[in-house]
């Protein structure tokens, strides 16, 4: 029994493709047993737009995962992204029964700083408790069992649509996968390319994907700030066809092959051949328009991205830098360029504590998928199984039960 918890399947359902990894839990770390990918179909901006063409694509991710895992794959945690997906924190307060902190008050105080408003159609997605207080004692991360009367909690709350997490939960299960749960992109990329170490100096994690672009914002191991952003790693590639006078697909084929986000590291006398569209003949361009053409995209999404860090308040306890992840982090230059810009150390993260298959996997743009597989850790993971029915808690025997699992 305790085996089959530990075989875990992490789905990332992206605007460019989707990716399935297949992995066993131990103690070292995650082990890579099969991966899937299938381009993406029918979902733009992180929302989807087409269920059954976004299904299909599961489906096939889902064939090639079994076949290369050598077993069949029932369930799956799937991530989400998109603007509809809100970070906020909030403040909780109650009275401390019999003079001890209880998991019931923990559990109490939670529930009182989930009491926001929310935008029309959301719901709570992730409770991420950032410290907690009792009486004047700040900077807890466990009250239970302190002594006081009064405790508070400062929480990050995640939301998202519900209509969005209803599509979402439909194309799976038409696939014939069932959803274990749905977690941020931002917090299973964190998972998979995060040392605990960068948590808790104050970081800053970007994943850049096609279609999306997460940020997520720790402090004192906490996640203190997140957003999302809709422009990411494709409008680079729409400014190529433009720019160029070419497909989407043509130019995303030369950003992957000769793109590069800093024109400085390019030589001006290499040249990209470019087809030409209906029937025209293809051009020379230098390498070096292409990579002036892209820098000048990455320097207004990393400009984005400084607005959203100093916008979140946090900006001067970021001492340990920012992690790049996502696929569209993958163009050459692209940690130089935001560097100059967010005026911190930069790194590109790509997925740890892994073995198995790990050549298939080793790139930024799997970190989402390989951050499901690992989990959210074990108290995140059973709080998320712990209240996934309707929204009720579970009584505490079940969950110190589903905890012994993980």
């Amino acid at each position: 029994m305790a085996n089959r918890y530990r075989i875990v399947a992490g789905l990332d359902i992206g605007t460019q493709k989707v990716a399935l990894v297949v992995g066993e839990r131990r103690l070292t770390g995650l082990e890579i047993l099969g991966v899937g990918t299938a381009p993406s179909r029918g979902v733009k901006d992180g929302r989807i737009c087409d269920v059954e063409a976004t299904t299909k694509s599961i489906s096939v991710a889902i064939t090639e995962a079994e076949l290369m895992a050598g077993c069949q794959i029932n369930e799956a945690w799937v991530s989400v992204s998109g603007d509809h997906v809100r970070g906020t924190n909030s403040h909780g307060v109650v009275a401390i029964d019999n003079g001890e902190v209880s998991e019931r008050a923990a559990r109490r105080v939670r529930g009182a700083a989930q009491a926001v408003p929310l935008p029309p159609d959301h719901r709570v997605l992730h409770v991420l408790p950032r410290d907690y207080v009792v009486d004047t004692q700040d900077g807890i991360r466990d009250p239970v069992g302190m002594s006081g009367v009064r405790l508070e909690v400062n929480l990050h709350l995640i939301s998202i649509s519900e209509s969005v997490l209803g599509n979402l939960r439909k194309c799976c299960h038409k696939a014939g996968l069932s959803v274990s749960g749905v977690v941020a992109s931002s917090l299973a990329s964190g998972q998979a390319v995060l040392e605990e170490e960068e948590k808790e100096l104050g970081g800053v994690l970007v994943d850049l994907g096609a279609g999306t672009l997460d940020v997520a914002i720790y402090n004192e191991g906490a996640l203190v700030h997140s957003a999302v952003l809709t422009c990411a790693g494709d409008r680079v590639t729409r400014d190529l066809s433009r720019c160029l006078e070419t497909t989407m697909r043509d130019a995303e084929a030369i950003k992957k092959q000769d793109g590069c986000a800093l024109a400085s590291l390019v030589d001006r006398n290499v040249c990209v051949e470019v087809a030409g569209v209906g029937g025209r003949q293809p051009r020379i361009v230098s390498r070096k328009l292409v990579a002036d053409i892209a820098q000048a995209r990455m320097e207004e999404i990393f400009e984005l991205i400084l607005g959203v860090i100093i916008r979140s308040g946090y900006g001067e306890m970021i001492t340990s830098g920012v992690v790049l992840t996502g696929g569209a982090t993958m163009m050459s230059g692209v940690a130089d360029v935001a560097a100059g810009i967010i005026d911190l150390p930069v790194r590109v993260g790509e997925p740890v504590s892994i073995s198995g298959l790990t050549d298939e996997i080793g790139d930024p743009s799997w970190a989402t998928a390989v951050g499901l597989a690992h989990g959210l850790g074990e108290s995140d993971f059973a709080e998320e199984l712990a209240t996934d029915f309707g929204g009720r808690l579970l009584p505490d025997w079940v969950r110190k039960r589903i905890k012994e699992f993980f």
